[in-house]
């Protein structure tokens, strides 16, 4: 669990979380009643770590406020087996904790979505539903789909069949949903009633049953071949007993249920859960950029726009990263550590390097650990924990990418563009072209000039009256009014040193 102390963080980022909480209240004072018994609650999207978690939020909080029945509206296609797992057993174990969890599929749940539908006690479903194709498989970075080993496909099916054993459903039907190798009878017993058999359970099925003649075609029939897995329509699981009932609509559901929809405590995903998620999906652009912008604001005199959307897109990162419980104090207290060592060594160059190399492994670390999940240890021989690294170090050289892409077009191809003196110099100069500048080397070197606002380590130098955007030596800080010495002039900059004792190291 997140230490308590972590949240002033949040609060304090731009004010997003004072307006989360405003978003998360609206309509709870008329959601909460005394009389509310009945959670809903809606799965959607991919499966993943951010379903996982809002599921496990809904159940935990319908348990807290007392509620006796959850409904789950289960709206997806899949996603990932390691979460729907947890998912499963979250749902299944609520069975025997007292808590009634329903789940409602009007569209589709599919793969993941149909392996936490069936972790219900009850399923209801519209005709035009799909649920089913329990497939676990692996897509490689080229799209190739393979389906996963045996020893995957194992735990999956195993799982199905608690489901089975402990809230009813059919367990050949479940099988088939996953084990495409595998064929599906059906049964015709001598008394007229159907019974599906996978055909691992074929030979015992065979012996419970002497009076079935096997090789009688009418008796026992192949229902689904191999290579095949059984996805059912809405009105194909109501038929089999796949699904409790029938429900068009999710107001048909409380018709059907016989409650109330006024009484009914809605668990949605709260206004900040749905932002961090949106905001999860560009959040290494967020970093990248809020690190470049801070980049520019070092190279920028004064504090300006740059600073103010550095801070505004790294707060918005560090949000999203807080409420998916990827931040924490000490990945924060490394990244500020991290920044402020880059910025003591590029403004005063006094560690000849080295501060900056500290730094930039501080940013480097924090930055990988703000893109890990906190609930997993460090333990190089977990599978899961390395495949999580592998993502977050992914994701910070995405980051790392962006900043070295967006430097490059600030220092190489900016200083060309008719933009640059909207970056570089301050208001009352209006700026001459880089080529123009650099045309006039020959007369600027040497020559001496004087700085009314100082140099941080950029700023406006005035030569003979005409103002020219200018560079200290080694990002160098020169007090406001000091008199410089033109050194060079680069991409359209002259650069300059101090001649007095204004400068600040």
């Amino acid at each position: 669990m997140r230490p308590e102390g972590a949240r002033w963080f949040g609060i304090a980022l731009l004010g997003a979380l004072a307006l989360g909480g405003a978003v998360d209240g609206l309509g709870e004072e008329d959601a909460e009643t005394d009389s509310a018994q009945v959670g809903y609650a809606h799965l959607s999207g991919t499966i993943d770590r951010l379903r996982h978690r809002y599921l496990e939020r809904a159940i935990d909080d319908a348990r807290e406020q007392g509620l006796d029945t959850l409904i789950v509206h289960i709206d997806t296609d899949g996603g990932e087996v390691s979460h729907a797992r947890e998912m499963f057993k979250k749902v299944i174990d609520q069975r025997h904790e007292g808590l009634r969890m329903i789940a409602y599929v009007d569209f589709r749940a599919i793969s993941a979505g149909a392996m936490i539908a069936y972790a219900h006690e009850e399923l209801y479903v519209a005709q035009t539903a799909s649920v089913g194709d329990i497939g676990v498989i692996f897509v490689s970075r080229e799209g190739k789909i393979e389906y996963a080993p045996e020893k995957i496909e194992t735990v999956v099916r195993t799982l199905l069949v608690q489901a089975a054993e402990q809230n009813g459903w059919d367990r050949a039907l479940l099988l088939k949903m996953t084990a495409r190798n595998q064929k599906l009878y059906r049964a015709i017993l001598p008394d007229g009633e159907t019974e599906f058999v996978i055909e691992d359970d074929l030979p015992d099925f065979l012996l419970a049953h002497p009076e079935l003649d096997a090789d009688d075609e009418r008796q026992l029939v192949l229902y689904r071949g191999e290579d095949r897995l059984l996805t059912l329509t809405g009105r194909e699981a109501l038929s089999m007993g796949m699904a409790t009932g029938e429900a068009e609509n999710i107001d048909a559901l409380y018709a059907a249920l016989d409650i109330d929809p006024d009484s009914v405590r809605d668990l949605s995903p709260k206004g900040t859960e749905t932002t961090a998620w949106f905001l999860s999906t560009f959040a290494p652009l967020l970093a990248g950029l809020a690190f470049l912008f801070i980049l520019f604001e070092l190279n920028t005199p004064g504090v300006g726009w740059w600073a103010l959307i550095a801070g505004a897109l790294g707060g918005l990162f560090l949000l999203a990263q807080y409420y998916l419980d990827l931040a924490e104090n000490i990945e924060i207290l490394l990244l500020i550590a991290g920044i402020t060592l880059i910025a003591v060594e590029f403004l005063t160059a006094a560690g000849g390097g080295l501060i900056g190399v500290a730094g930039g492994t501080l940013t480097l670390a924090a930055l990988v650990m703000l893109f890990l999940p906190n609930e997993l240890d460090f333990d190089f021989a977990n599978p899961e924990f390395m495949d999580a690294l592998g993502g977050a170090v992914g994701r910070s050289f995405i980051a790392l990418g962006i900043v070295a892409v967006g430097a490059a077009g600030f220092f190489f191809l900016l200083p060309r563009s008719p933009w640059r003196r909207r970056f570089t110099l301050v208001n009352e100069v209006t700026g001459t072209s880089s080529g123009a500048v650099e045309a006039r080397a020959p007369s600027l070197v040497g020559r001496q000039g004087h700085t009314p606002d100082g140099l941080h380590p950029g700023g406006t130098v005035f030569i003979d009256g005409e103002p020219h955007s200018a560079r200290a030596e080694h990002g160098a800080w020169i007090a406001p009014g000091a008199i410089v010495e033109v050194l060079a002039v680069e991409f359209g900059e002259v650069l300059v040193r101090a001649r007095r004792e204004e400068e600040r190291a």
